[in-house]
């Protein structure tokens, strides 16, 4: 079968479907494919950020009756390697705003029906095998339920995760393999004990520079989970299963919860790329969004919200361009323009202070985090600063300004 569309959408999770919903709002045909039949899980951390709460706000698809029913996020628990907590509560904060742990399952079909009620078209079960951009259109083809299929459209979106390079030759895939990546194991529990509205993260002695989380999806359930830089885990020659284990059975704090919880899902992991800094984001008539541009991330892991963010971004670059004489590099110039202002520097900033810590020349990785907890637990402001990095949610070109190093060394100097 063949089709013809304004835009093709590769990959149904939250940079496709917040793509599809804001171009199918916006008038343009809009085709949506997903390798599967949603609703589908999806290995992750489940943790919707303040950020990304933010930014569905923004295109008009956050619905509180929805997500009151989930768990609300008050704020941050980071315990360091030594074992001190730095806890720090969001309630109230108008600045940064609420934030949810929501299983993928769920709040992927959620974004997915927003975009259905706009008028976008959905087909799951869609293998893409090839993406083409042409100097008049672009097209897309693969088998749909086992029938070939092939659509024309004038420009695609390419959301299709880490795993999807090799759907076309303008795009290699991202290095498995090197410091631009991390793997990350989860699962879910239930009957635990003593949580509270908090995301915890847990850097543990002699597991940095990985580190653990603990994230409440309700009461007395969680998204519990471990994750490591891939280059310092084959370093390690430990399987990451076997880590997520010696997380559990170390951390006196977990161990505590986790006393009679029973696991009730497997133990999945994924693979999460970050964006290397020559990476294109943009050629011709396809426009990378969310992992397949390597948009997480580096120093939280956090890729939700900057998912969110890449596909409004590319919907309204593609609107801009759409309404205009066709150009078959205009939308991708617009959109060049809006990632590297938005979204890259911001990348590229977390990336140079993920390997400042990873790598500090004057102490070890462990001193260091031991170092900026106990130092958060003693000035209020520098505590907020920290729990926001960790969620994803502080431009990290802020951390990087002189103006920024001047505050902390007077914050430090009277805490």
């Amino acid at each position: 079968m063949e089709d013809t569309f304004d835009v093709c959408v590769v990959g149904a999770g939250p940079a496709g479907s917040l793509a599809a919903a804001e171009l199918a709002a916006a008038g343009f045909r809009t085709l949506l494919v997903d390798r599967a039949d949603f609703p589908r899980d999806k290995v992750c951390g489940d943790g919707v950020s303040p950020r990304a709460v933010r930014i569905l706000k923004s295109a008009g698809l956050y619905q509180e009756d929805v997500f009151s029913r989930f768990s609300r996020i008050e704020g941050v628990r980071i315990r360091s390697p030594e074992g001190a907590v730095l806890e720090v509560s969001f309630r109230g904060d108008e600045e940064i705003g609420e934030g949810y742990v929501i299983p993928r399952k769920i709040f992927d079909q959620f974004l997915l029906e927003g975009a259905l009620r706009r008028g976008a078209e959905f087909r799951g079960r869609c293998e893409v095998d090839h993406v083409e951009s042409g100097s008049a259109q672009a097209h897309i083809r693969g088998t749909c339920g086992g029938t070939a299929f092939w659509a024309r459209c004038r420009h695609v979106v390419a959301a299709w995760g880490a795993q999807g390079g090799r759907l076309s030759a303008d795009f290699p895939p991202c290095p498995k393999a090197s410091l631009f990546s991390c793997v990350a194991v989860r699962a879910h529990y239930e009957g635990l004990k003593g949580l509270g509205p908090f995301m915890e993260i847990h850097f543990d002695r002699g597991l940095v520079p990985g580190y653990g989380w603990v994230f409440p999806t309700g009461p007395d359930s969680a998204n519990v989970g471990y994750g490591m830089r891939l280059d310092f885990l084959r370093r390690t020659n430990v399987p990451l299963r076997v880590l997520f284990e010696r997380f559990l059975q170390q951390n006196q704090a977990v161990r505590s919860y986790m006393e009679r919880a029973r696991r009730i899902s497997p133990l999945r992991g994924a693979r999460i790329p970050f964006r290397r800094p020559w990476q294109p984001v943009a050629r011709g008539r396809i426009l990378l969004a969310g992992d397949a541009a390597g948009f997480a991330d580096p120093l939280s892991g956090e890729g939700i919200g900057t998912a969110l963010q890449s596909g409004l971004l590319a919907a309204r670059s593609l609107a801009k361009a759409l309404a205009g004489p066709d150009c078959p590099d205009e939308a991708a110039r617009l959109y060049k323009q809006a990632c590297r202002t938005q979204i890259q520097r911001d990348l590229l900033c977390a990336l140079f202070l993920q390997s400042a810590i990873m790598r500090p020349r004057i102490t070890s990785t462990e001193k260091l985090l031991d170092f900026f907890v106990e130092k958060g637990k003693r000035n209020a402001r520098m505590g907020r600063a920290i729990a926001r990095v960790v969620i994803g949610d502080l431009p990290k070109d802020v951390i990087l300004r002189a103006e920024t190093w001047k505050k902390l060394a007077r914050a430090l100097m009277g805490s």
